[in-house]
């Protein structure tokens, strides 16, 4: 009787033991395994942790395969073709007062282009008081109006009333002319007197080179 009571103990105690711990029984009682409990809820995320350090670059990658042929782009504008001439004289020594001294034959390639001109010479008025002399362009023997007359002026006024003056210089006269069809051009540098003045006694080329300088230019800004 008492064996019996202590194997009722012994076994009680283990099973309520391995009970509570949600394990087996005791094969040694001789009982069945328990039916296994049900999962618990899923605890909540952690926080996000601490940002790392930058990594170290990486290797330069292989190049890549060559992209297929562009299309052809469209035609670009014809570059401006220079043409330009000069004509020179040495010690031409033209003594007159009036009318062309001298002139140069240009070819003009285009009818909306414009001519740049320019004159490089001596010359000289003398001899006189209030007097006035004007060498100028002319484009086949008329002056150039698009826009305006190329023209350089030398004026002798009251001079202390001497009329002994004989200075030469070597002056430059030079302009753009627009509106010249295209074509032989004869360009000359004429002298002659100034609007509302008398002559006086004018020269022209003296013992120095006269130039004439000629280029066709594309057209101005708008």
């Amino acid at each position: 009787m008492n064996f019996v009571i202590i194997w009722l103990v012994a076994c009680m105690i283990p099973h309520l033991v391995f009970s509570a711990n949600k394990s087996t029984q005791s094969p040694v009682c001789g009982a069945a395994s328990g039916v296994p409990g049900v999962p618990g809820v899923p605890g909540l995320n952690g926080r996000d942790g601490a940002k790392g350090d930058q990594g170290s670059v990486g290797a330069r990658g292989k190049m890549g395969p060559k992209g297929p042929e562009g299309s052809k782009g469209d035609q670009g504008a014809q570059a401006f073709q220079k043409n330009w001439k000069q004509c020179a004289w040495k010690n031409l020594n033209d003594g007159r007062d009036k009318g062309l001294i001298k002139d140069c034959v240009f070819v003009k390639h285009a009818y909306d282009t414009a001519l740049k001109v320019e004159y490089n010479g001596d010359s000289r008025i003398g001899y006189c008081l209030n007097c006035c002399n004007r060498w100028y362009f002319t484009f086949n023997g008329v002056e150039c109006n698009g826009p305006l007359a190329i023209d350089g002026v030398a004026l002798i006024y009251l001079n202390h009333g001497k009329t002994d003056t004989n200075i030469h210089k070597t002056v430059q006269i030079g302009g753009y002319c627009q509106g010249i069809p295209k074509g032989t051009v004869r360009v000359g540098i004429n002298v002659g007197k100034c609007v509302g003045r008398k002559s006086g006694d004018a020269y022209t080329g003296w013992n120095s080179v006269t130039r004439i300088m000629i280029e066709e230019v594309p057209p101005p800004q708008k």
